[in-house]
């Protein structure tokens, strides 16, 4: 040891010089890192597991409309939504992690009026939520193929406040409802519309950012046509931006701006006119004075009981000419002139008094390049059965079938849902994808879940319910 250094020598074969202080606190920092970096891994496990709320909460809390798309995938995500068709239904499953116990046990003792039927299930020791959707379809669905109309946008509003009042009534938190599209129902078409909710019970945001959100979704997808719509969606957006407000308020306005447009509606008095009693004046007939023979007729039957024959009445009509006798030769004469002159007025031609129409002249078509034929592929449906049914030919991008009016293919039959299920044309290709039908959708007799795309191939044979057909 010279001065106040020491000499080190490492077992790497390495030579240097510490100071006292150096040797000892550095080997003490380093350990301390080695601490703190464990300490820190720990709590990122222990934090990785509630990030994926924090993190669709942020998606969320957007300002401007936020990406469907890929929101979607993050609620997907949170949600883990799975469907499963089995012989008895359709059903949707979620997971239950974090759950409220109370909450959870109301809902599976209660069927609550307008929520889909809700049971928990086992998978390898993992709890889930299952709902039956059979006969139903989403939101996102309806929103897809058809424009939402006032109509529609006012009844969704009334029915998440009544859920509302009906979870409160029945001791469940309003945070157990949720207002996300894909979770929202829809069974039955046009009047006869009822909205089916889904209880999440393990669900930890608010019902006014929920709503909220669910609003930002319903003014991308209304029909921009209808300014009034509009105008009414973009309040409702207004209030829920704002903040203190309550959905009950929201539904009062609605119900009342119904009540005016009724009372404010005309009502347009029929008055009947007085009708007077008709009297039928009846034409007098003619009286027949009875002659001498008919006195005569009437003596000889009551006393002397002799039948002469019945005089004829009277003729009221013109008599018909009598019969010739056809052995004279004059009458062979006429009857042959008779012919003749029939036969000259068949030959003629006499002139209508009606214009003749005008003919039609010949559409003419621009000729279509072959190319265009090949970027867009056609395919076809050759109907397999008995029942004598067209084929079904696939030229759009998106073919919806059923026995619906609102379809591009209607296959009439009772077993066929409104919206049995649809072709999509992608890339060349076309894809299957079932509807939630009640009756099921089947390619090469394999059941297609709900929102399961199916690739189609040459010959694959296709089953919407009872109807079959070839794939071409």
């Amino acid at each position: 040891m010279t001065g106040n250094k020491l000499n080190v020598d490492l077992s790497y074969g390495l030579k240097g010089s510490y100071t006292v202080e150096g040797a000892i606190i550095i080997p003490i920092f380093i350990v301390m890192l080695a601490i703190v970096m464990k300490m820190g891994l720990v709590l990122y496990n222990e934090m990785k597991a509630d990030s994926s709320y924090e993190y669709a909460t942020d998606m969320w809390l957007v300002d401007d409309f936020y990406n469907y798309q890929v929101l979607k995938e993050v609620v997907n995500e949170f949600y883990e939504i799975v469907y499963e068709r089995k012989m008895t239904g359709s059903f949707m499953k979620l997971r239950c992690d974090e759950v409220k116990p109370l909450d959870e046990k109301i809902l599976l003792k209660n069927n609550i009026p307008g929520f889909l039927p809700m049971e928990k299930c086992y998978v390898n020791n993992e709890g889930q939520y299952w709902y039956d959707i059979s006969g139903v379809q989403s939101l996102e669905m309806r929103c897809q193929y058809n424009d939402i109309k006032l109509e529609f946008l006012e009844k969704l509003v009334v029915s998440i406040c009544n859920k509302m009042e009906l979870l409160e009534n029945h001791l469940v938190s309003t945070e157990s409802l949720v207002l996300d599209p894909q979770l929202i129902h829809i069974k039955g078409v046009n009047q006869d519309e009822e909205i089916y909710f889904t209880a999440y019970p393990a669900q930890m945001k608010t019902i006014c950012n929920t709503f909220q959100h669910l609003m930002e979704y319903m003014l991308t997808k209304l029909d921009h046509s209808d300014v009034e719509a509009i105008h009414i969606a973009y309040g409702i957006y207004e209030k829920t931006i704002n903040g203190n407000y309550s959905i009950a308020d929201i539904r009062n306005a609605i119900i009342e701006e119904r009540q005016k447009k009724v009372a404010e509606k005309p009502v347009e008095e029929v008055v009947a006119p007085i009708s007077q009693p008709q009297v039928r004046v009846e034409e007098p007939k003619e009286q027949i004075k009875p002659t001498l023979y008919d006195k005569l007729r009437v003596y000889l039957l009551e006393q002397l009981d002799i039948r002469l024959p019945e005089r004829k009445k009277q003729a009221s009509v013109i008599e018909k000419p009598k019969k010739p006798d056809i052995n004279r030769k004059w009458f062979k004469k006429e009857k042959r002139k008779e012919n003749r002159e029939k036969v000259d007025d068949t030959m003629l031609i006499h002139p209508s008094s009606e214009a003749a129409p005008e003919p039609i002249p010949r559409q003419i078509h621009p000729t279509v390049c072959l190319s265009d034929y090949r970027e867009h592929p056609q395919g076809m449906l050759l109907y397999e059965g008995m029942e004598n049914r067209s084929n079904i030919i696939i030229d759009k991008d998106c073919t919806r079938i059923g026995q619906g009016d609102e379809v591009d293919a209607v296959i009439g039959k009772d077993t066929i849902s409104h919206f049995h299920a649809v072709i999509n044309r992608e890339n060349q290709e076309f894809y299957l994808e079932d509807l939630n039908s009640t009756n099921g959708t089947f390619v090469n007799n394999e059941v297609l879940a709900y929102k399961q795309k199916k690739q189609l191939k040459s010959n694959d044979i296709i089953r919407f319910a009872d109807v079959k057909y070839r794939f071409v």
